[in-house]
């Protein structure tokens, strides 16, 4: 038997999680718009997981009140297919993020060497 408080505390959690996905990847997406598509990726990563993680709270819904086993077990199933892929978009944003990080810091490294390389030949 599924616990509709449990399922309840699911609902409310994906809800916010999902809506605060899909605005904080709006704005990481508004963000990166001038390094064009590689900087917006991260962002769109984010809103695509938000959105997945809507859908799954939508499913949740469809759980209340459900008394077959049949039933329940079809909704449980699709709402495990709908939390992957929730799992899998933030697992790629993750990874995304790491790559561009070190990009940035090697970059970052760079320039840095650039500048003294450059002040040395003054002198």
């Amino acid at each position: 038997m599924i616990n509709n408080e449990s399922i309840q505390g699911f609902i409310k959690w994906t809800n916010i999680l999902g809506i605060l996905s899909i605005v904080l990847g709006a704005l990481a997406a508004l963000a990166g718009l001038p390094a064009l598509i590689i900087g917006a990726a991260p962002g769109v990563l984010m809103i695509l997981a938000g959105v997945k993680l809507l859908s799954a709270k939508k499913t949740a819904e469809g759980f209340i009140g459900i008394e077959d086993p049949t039933l329940q077990l079809e909704k449980f199933n699709q709402l495990i297919t709908e939390s992957t892929g929730f799992f899998k978009f933030q697992s790629i944003y993750y990874i995304v993020a790491i790559v561009l990080s070190i990009l940035g810091i090697i970059a970052w490294f760079a320039v840095i060497a650039s500048i003294i390389s450059s002040e040395q030949m003054f002198y």
